[in-house]
């Protein structure tokens, strides 16, 4: 097998054992470690003064089932008590906007003055819930949750119309979402200097509503991710060639929330960090400083490196680890059996897609201190043989916690069955159709049309 062709051309998920999913990934050569050691993964991880129980996370994914005043609803609820059964010792709650006009969905969940004891009952059940689940799975030690806080930037919206806020100008990912340079606008210093105020101040919230941590987003296309690769934004210390002017946004927020947490709080600031975007430079983070190269990009992790030793010096000692843009390439950030309705298939062999994003992070973990625990994730595409991998992962120390987004959709309970027979129901597993994305893509309520008829 030549590796370069089976790296450029897609092939649909077909593999009928682990072995001869083996076989593909040796003869192509590729990054993917195997290992039918499953309990590795319910070894705990030492964090700060805690422990995460296991090695298995529900990573971040927007429901789109909030009142309209962003508080959490009986649809809501479902989900997370779902995800409290299945048995991962880390929910990661999906991104909250930190104000109305930041939303990308009327019904994304938003967290306010108003509502917080809402958003606090939540996290009271879930907890009751996945503390029990735990126990009973043979774990001595507590779940942790934590919050996600995002803006959505050029992916906002406001009263329903796309209204993009964007860090700058970029005509292609205007065009991904079919909009043009005269909708919304580019946001000011000046607002951005009030939202680092009203993003610590969400963050508080989140404190008080008693999650254990808080996660400043910087991923996917979203503000702070677009900040961070804002070479062309002119005339502004958010921005420009420096790349401490384009993390002074980022940065700030953690700074400043530093400043208002007590220093008795077990409350910590993490962050789900896009490494790596595959945008051509000057427009793309975590890749090589040469113009007139085609999507995607070379990899160079210079400044992602560079960051994350920041983020350590503030004190961040957890980051979950992501790429791409799902708004303008979605198969870097998540590798798809099937594209969303009307997308065409990439020129890219899916499988190389998940061996993209375990170096990216392989590549992190070598850079930084011991105590760092790094969250990977771009796993759902393994479908039942993801607790192989993962194992594997944690077994090469890749990675300390292996996180799933579209498998939580699909089979909630994908930990337990790993947790207690060594592998995912084949029956139950996520197929990466992209139907959940479907749903995103349109506004409504979002789950696993095949596995959940809630969402058909």
């Amino acid at each position: 097998m030549n590796p370069t062709s089976f790296k450029n051309k897609f092939e649909s998920f077909t593999y009928k054992s682990i072995m001869e999913l083996e076989d593909i990934i040796n003869k192509s050569e590729l990054n993917i470690p195997i290992s039918h050691e499953t309990k590795i993964l319910k070894t705990p991880v030492e964090f700060q003064d805690i422990y995460f129980p296991n090695r298995l996370s529900i990573n971040p994914m927007e429901g789109f089932d909030s009142g309209i005043d962003g508080s959490p609803t009986e649809l809501t609820y479902r989900r997370y008590k779902k995800y409290a059964k299945g048995g991962a010792g880390l929910i990661w709650f999906e991104a909250c906007a930190i104000s109305e006009n930041c939303r990308s969905n009327e019904h994304q969940l938003m967290i306010t003055e108003q509502n917080v004891k809402n958003f606090k009952e939540l996290v009271i059940k879930v907890r009751e819930i996945c503390n029990k689940t735990l126990k009973d799975l043979g774990f001595s030690n507590e779940c942790v949750l934590i919050l996600q806080l995002n803006h959505s930037g050029r992916y906002s919206r406001s009263g329903g119309i796309k209204y993009p806020i964007r860090a700058f100008d970029n005509s292609e990912l205007d065009a991904a979402i079919s909009v043009s340079k005269k909708d919304g606008l580019i946001i000011s210093d000046d607002k951005l200097k009030e939202l680092e105020d009203i993003w610590v101040r969400k963050a508080i919230l989140a404190n008080e509503a008693g999650f254990d941590g808080v996660d400043i987003k910087a991923c996917h296309g979203y503000l702070i991710s677009e900040l961070l690769s804002a070479r062309s934004r002119e005339d502004s210390e958010y921005g420009g060639k420096n790349l401490d002017d384009r993390t002074k946004f980022f940065l700030n927020i953690i700074k400043k929330l530093k400043s208002e947490l007590k220093s008795s709080s077990n409350f910590f600031i993490t962050t789900r960090l896009g490494i790596y975007d595959g945008i051509p430079y000057p427009n793309g983070f975590g890749v090589k400083e040469r113009e007139n190269q085609n999507f995607p990009v070379s990899v160079d992790l210079t400044e992602p490196i560079k960051l994350v030793k920041q983020l350590y010096q503030q004190g961040v000692r957890l980051i979950n680890i992501s790429a791409g843009n799902p708004h303008y390439t979605p198969h870097l950030t998540r590798p798809y059996n099937t594209p969303v309705e009307g997308e065409q298939l990439p020129a890219e062999n899916p499988l190389y897609g998940v061996s993209r994003i375990i170096n990216l992070t392989s590549l992190i973990k070598q850079q930084i201190p011991k105590d760092m625990v790094l969250v990977g994730s771009c796993y759902s595409f393994l479908r039942q043989y993801a607790g192989y991998v993962v194992a594997g992962l944690i077994q090469g120390k890749i990675v300390d916690i292996c996180g799933f987004g579209r498998m939580g959709f699909a089979n909630p309970n994908f930990p337990r069955q790993i947790f207690q027979q060594g592998k995912i129901d084949k029956k139950k597993t996520c197929v990466t159709c992209s139907k959940c994305s479907e749903l995103m893509k349109v506004g409504k309520a979002t789950g696993c049309v095949l596995r959940d008829p809630q969402y058909i």
